[in-house]
């Protein structure tokens, strides 16, 4: 069976089908640390709020200048800003809301350099995410085609 990357969710409609989903996973295995993924853009942070208050333990904001190409290629093109912005937004949100200690904040997108991690932390994250630099290691050449499934 083939996988696309990122796959589909047209059964999610609101943050509370998302609490949803999460509370299945958390009963199919409750060891299991639930991440959700957030494209960073004005609004995030009400997004954020309300998916922790759904009981995610994980929160990854990912800037628009991201990716390795596996979505879709209208996604990569115009969706997002950067992942400065809405980490601000969602760390600012968590913290007027009492939230900020109940889930670990990611951010990604274009995450380079130490400077960036250390902008990152200092924004609110607890987590960044290099993912081009592995990839390379591991002998991607960067078309930037996975979008295309093939």
């Amino acid at each position: 069976v083939g996988l696309i990357s990122p796959p589909p969710h047209h059964d999610m409609y609101s943050i509370e089908d998302v609490a949803q989903l999460i509370s299945d996973l958390k009963n199919a295995n409750p060891e299991a640390r639930i991440s959700v993924k957030l494209v960073s853009k004005v609004g995030v942070g009400i997004i954020a709020a309300g998916i922790t208050k759904g009981k995610t333990d994980h929160l990854l904001i990912s800037g628009a200048s991201g990716g390795t190409g596996a979505a879709k290629w209208t996604s990569i093109k115009h969706c997002g800003l950067p992942w400065e912005i809405g980490l601000a937004e969602t760390h600012q949100t968590l913290v007027l809301n009492g939230l900020r200690e109940k889930v670990v904040v990611q951010a990604d997108g274009q995450v380079k350099t130490g400077r960036d991690v250390v902008h990152a932390a200092l924004l609110g994250a607890e987590e960044v995410c290099m993912s081009t630099q592995p990839l390379i290691v591991l002998g991607c050449i960067m078309m930037r085609k996975c979008h295309l499934n093939t």
